[in-house]
């Protein structure tokens, strides 16, 4: 069985959630100690390098590769976990000027020309790319999130008056994924299916309506960990 893992990916691969708010109510940020990595190392005996960021999108990922080359060399798999940021925007240009128009972090055809090389560049040292979906989010409490000391009407009015649009942009990414495992032919770790399953899945997630908490996190490990066998030899 093989047993070295490099994983990159943003805040979710790095395990960050928050469980309190700070003075001025924008969330507290910090590291769980049962974050869904720490899970799978343990329960699948498996040494893992997680080169995850927060923050981190598409565009910094070779970045991490190239910085962590020798670790990353020394790996059998590499795991990829992005999206979330990618589709963001930049909501404070947007409170500010909504007729304005408006380009996320990084636009669908870079997020998928970006992967494809992250993809590329782990298949030319001899590794396995596995790639992970996105979890859900919870559009109303993302929105109250991402408006703090914002004007939240304007914002509002540029996603058309519905918070589902937030919803229906991020999931425009993540059905892109899958496109791109089947295109590619990479392995693709669904772990959107077991949050739809849930009877709320906003009850696991944190306040911020995007970072999933302890709960989300324990859901993460259980499907990683299901599909783990097929992908170690």
């Amino acid at each position: 069985m093989k047993n070295k893992i490099c994983t990159f990916g943003d805040s979710i691969m790095r395990g960050v959630i928050s469980d309190q708010q700070g003075p001025d109510g924008k969330p507290v940020y910090k590291i769980s100690d049962s974050n869904f990595v720490s899970r799978c190392e343990q329960r699948l005996g498996i040494k893992i390098f997680n080169f995850a960021c927060f923050g981190s999108t598409t565009s910094q990922g070779m970045k991490y590769i190239n910085r962590n080359e020798e670790e990353v060399k020394s790996s059998d798999i590499a795991v990829f976990e992005y999206g979330g940021n990618d589709c963001d925007f930049d909501w404070k240009a947007v409170s500010a000027a909504p007729d304005a128009p408006h380009q996320p972090k990084v636009t669908l055809g870079n997020f998928v020309k970006q992967y494809a090389a992250l993809i590329n560049k782990v298949r030319s040292l001899n590794l396995k790319p596995v790639i992970m979906s996105m979890p859900l989010i919870e559009p109303d409490w993302f929105f109250e999130f991402l408006s703090l000391g914002l004007n939240k009407d304007n914002i509002l009015g540029w996603l058309g008056g519905k918070t589902m649009r937030i919803y229906q942009w991020h999931e425009m990414y993540n059905v892109e994924l899958f496109k791109m495992a089947n295109q590619l032919r990479v392995p693709i770790i669904d772990i959107t299916t077991p949050f739809l399953e849930t009877v709320n899945y906003s009850d696991y997630l944190c306040a911020d309506g995007i970072h999933p908490n302890d709960r989300g996190h324990a859901l993460i490990a259980e499907a990683v960990a299901a599909k783990a066998p097929a992908y170690l030899e």
